[in-house]
């Protein structure tokens, strides 16, 4: 009994303790402006994103579109962004001059001007090397940890930050010689066929549907500082591949991109990196106030999310094929198969749940044209595209 009330006594006590959480921070209706990107004073594309923080219970992106955005030097050149859907601005070729400083000219719909401040372009050394090697990374044993490389030979750098792109090319089980034909009679109802993708007995599949890429890109902050080494040289982990996976069952590739940046805006990703990575308990550090080089022109007080960078992107590509990573243990999904004759009240009795595969082997001589039975399977062992990919090889692809 004593034990019953200390428990009945504990929870009332939690009861008792629940008070409503009035946020201490004040946003205007429309939100804080968020400034993504950098600006890239070589000749590829510099691309911004304009978007508004937005509630907590709303966890859709709201996206500031039809903004006139713009990047002045100090030397009176301009340099005006192409709009673009979902609040993305894009230029390409600046070239920019290093030895001027530049700034970025926000105006949105509703005529609200913003102003970052004026900036010098960076230095930032080409990316020396991609590399990998067998690791753990806690109960992930002997996976594929990437890093990257570089250096600064004028020990002027110091602060980096990088965004990666992978893709990976992956099967799917089996391949499909097959496919339904549905005919609708004139009854109204469906009528199901089996026929063959290509001529019988040509070894041919449908590779249409047994190739796909996938690609995922970076979403955590990846920063490092040389600050306190007496050389400026990085060698800095980017990605850990777990053992096993499928990014490494065929091909691998992973783009590399990477930014310099001054103290004060590296001490704001920090912040940053604090703020959306180690924030979950009371224990944590908690949101600190993230004030950027960015200002409202009419409003001194409101804030806006972001920081300005100027400097030539470097990036860098590289492959992994599976013959590089031996007893890399991928195992495929088990995949049943059955077998369905090839009636009309066969197929449908089946859910059509089930993708055609393969004619089962003749006992006696060569099959007949008709096909009288097939082998199907779940859809997801058959149609790569169903596990997340898409079947549109990618332009850097080796063929």
């Amino acid at each position: 009994m004593r034990n019953l009330f200390f428990c009945a006594f504990v929870l009332l006590a939690v009861e008792g303790c629940k008070e409503k959480y009035e946020s201490p921070v004040i946003s205007p209706e429309t939100g804080y402006l968020v400034v993504e990107g950098a600006i890239n004073s070589g000749p590829g594309a510099t691309n911004i994103t304009l978007s508004r923080t937005t509630k907590l219970d709303n966890r859709n992106i709201q996206f500031e579109s039809g903004a006139q955005v713009m990047i002045e030097g100090e030397d009176n050149s301009l340099h005006i962004l192409t709009g673009l859907p979902e609040g993305r601005y894009t230029i390409s070729g600046l070239n920019l001059d290093g030895n001027i400083k530049y700034r970025l000219r926000i105006k949105t719909r509703e005529d609200k001007e913003y102003l970052s401040d004026y900036t010098a372009v960076k230095n930032n050394p080409p990316i020396d090397s991609i590399n990998w090697k067998r690791e753990n990374s806690g109960a992930q044993m002997n996976g594929a940890q990437l890093y990257v490389d570089t250096h600064d030979p004028q020990d002027s750098t110091r602060y980096y930050q990088w965004e990666y792109s992978e893709t990976w090319e992956y099967h799917s089980v089996l391949g499909s010689t097959l496919k339904y034909e549905i005919t609708t009679l004139p009854s109204g109802e469906n009528e199901y066929n089996v026929v063959f993708r290509f001529p019988y007995n040509t070894g041919l599949y449908d590779s249409s549907l047994y190739y796909c890429w996938q690609n995922n890109p970076s979403s955590g902050i990846l920063i490092a500082s040389t600050a306190k080494l007496s050389k400026d040289v990085v060698h800095h982990p980017i990605v850990f591949i777990p053992p096993g996976s499928d990014k490494l069952s065929v091909l691998y590739s992973i783009n590399v991109k990477q930014y310099s940046w001054s103290k004060e805006g590296y001490e704001f990703l920090e912040r940053m990196k604090k703020n959306t990575e180690k924030t979950g308990s009371v224990f944590d550090a908690q949101p600190s106030e993230l004030i950027g080089n960015i200002h409202c022109v009419s409003n001194s007080s409101e804030l806006v999310i972001g920081y300005v960078t100027i400097c030539p992107f470097q990036e860098k590509r590289i492959f992994i094929s599976n013959k590089e990573v031996p007893d890399w243990n991928y195992e495929e999904p088990f995949c049943k198969q059955d077998t369905l004759d090839n009636t009309s009240a066969a197929i449908k009795a089946s859910g059509i749940g089930l993708i055609p595969t393969s004619v089962p082997p003749c006992v006696n001589g060569p099959c007949p044209t008709g096909i009288v039975t097939f082998m199907a399977a779940d859809p997801k062992c058959v149609d790569c595209t169903m596990n997340g990919g898409t079947t549109t090889r990618p332009s850097f692809w080796p063929r």
